[in-house]
């Protein structure tokens, strides 16, 4: 017998608007040497109203909080390029360069002391949604280090039960502060801390073109010059799988041993075993920072001579790039650009192209 129902899933919010913002900026436009153009801008955006989610007790049921206006948030930066162009004789040369930086920040939260997603916390005086959580030390190397070190997470060493409490090889944490605002000899979530944003400060950009008689020659580069990530699921979880066949990666590989102490990841255990080892710590947290050789093209546009006698009105052969080259710490295979990576995405793919344009 089938038996047809409702349940409330999200509690409702018929007073919700439209986040509102405003902007000033000042800027300044310049021409130095004939061949050099400086360009450069200072803002202030504020957002206010802004959508969150407002958090309910929990004697209101297991429904979504609500959605809210709440909260004002504020931008400021400065975008600076400067571009040179000349020719000499056959060769011509435009070159431009753009570096930008930009500080993000909660100012209000509408009387909430701060907002929770899981390892994102919204907090005024902080960049929106920042990584929150443990400040990892490192890995535990023996069970005299573990018996001096503060009990983590209410569960002390236990050298009769090797199932109870922390082992060597596990992530040892940072004993922050207490009931009373000091260490207090043990890890809880007291002992949380923000520990980086993926919100990215520093953007830049370089632009190359270069003309020789009919040769042409595009360079285009870009890159983030800070800004963390944060990596979960199967990217950091040996074995971890959702909806497909567990899977070990080549950089899972590089595990505590007691040969290998100073190893990427924590002892090697089977999924769901790991324990404290993956909670949100500064362990999983890695710099998102990047240049990438984005697009290079060159081309060759045919001689009006030879265009002439085939009755066309010109034509050109290329052949180019695009995500050519990228440069970063971050792991092997794993893209800068997208947040909170957990393994499961498309690897981004190099592409080339060469080709002929011809206009009648």
């Amino acid at each position: 017998v089938t038996t047809l129902g409702y349940a409330i899933l999200e509690f409702p919010n018929q007073q919700i608007e439209w986040e509102k913002s405003n902007q000033w900026n000042v800027g300044i436009d310049l021409g130095v040497a004939k061949n050099f153009t400086i360009t450069a801008d200072y803002y202030v955006r504020g957002l206010r109203d802004m959508i969150l989610r407002q958090p309910l007790p929990s004697f209101a049921g297991g429904a979504t909080n609500p959605l809210i206006n709440a909260g004002k948030m504020e931008n400021r930066g400065w975008e600076f390029s400067l571009n040179y162009k000349r020719k000499f004789k056959d060769f011509g040369v435009d070159l431009t360069g753009m570096i930008s930086d930009v500080k993000n920040k909660v100012t209000s939260l509408a009387g909430n002391s701060f907002l929770d997603g899981g390892f994102l916390r919204s907090q005024e005086g902080q960049p929106f949604n920042s990584y929150f959580g443990y400040k990892a030390l490192g890995y535990f190397q023996d069970t005299n280090q573990i018996k001096s070190a503060p009990v983590q997470f209410g569960t002390p060493f236990n050298s009769t039960n090797a199932g109870v409490g922390p082992k060597p090889g596990d992530v040892q944490y940072a004993d922050i502060t207490g009931v009373d605002g000091k260490p207090d000899g043990k890890i809880d979530a007291s002992d949380r801390t923000f520990i980086g944003n993926n919100f990215p400060r520093y953007e830049y950009s370089v632009n190359f073109n270069f003309t020789y008689k009919n040769f042409d020659l595009n360079i285009f580069g870009q890159g983030v010059g800070k800004r963390d990530n944060y990596l979960t699921g199967t990217g950091a979880v040996p074995f971890s799988s959702t909806d497909f066949a567990a899977s070990l990666l080549e950089i899972h590989k590089d595990f505590w041993s007691t040969s290998n102490p100073n190893a990427t990841f924590p002892r090697l255990l089977p999924a769901g075993s790991g324990g404290n080892n993956y909670v949100a710590s500064s362990l999983w947290i890695r710099s998102a920072s990047y240049f990438r050789i984005k697009n290079v093209n060159l081309g060759y546009k045919l001689p009006v001579a030879f265009t002439g006698k085939v009755k066309i009105s010109s034509a050109r052969l290329f052949i180019s790039a695009s995500n050519v080259i990228t440069f970063t710490k971050s792991w092997k295979g794993f893209d800068p650009e997208i947040n909170n990576q957990n393994a499961e995405f498309y690897p981004l793919m190099k592409t080339f192209t060469a080709g002929l344009n011809v206009n009648f």
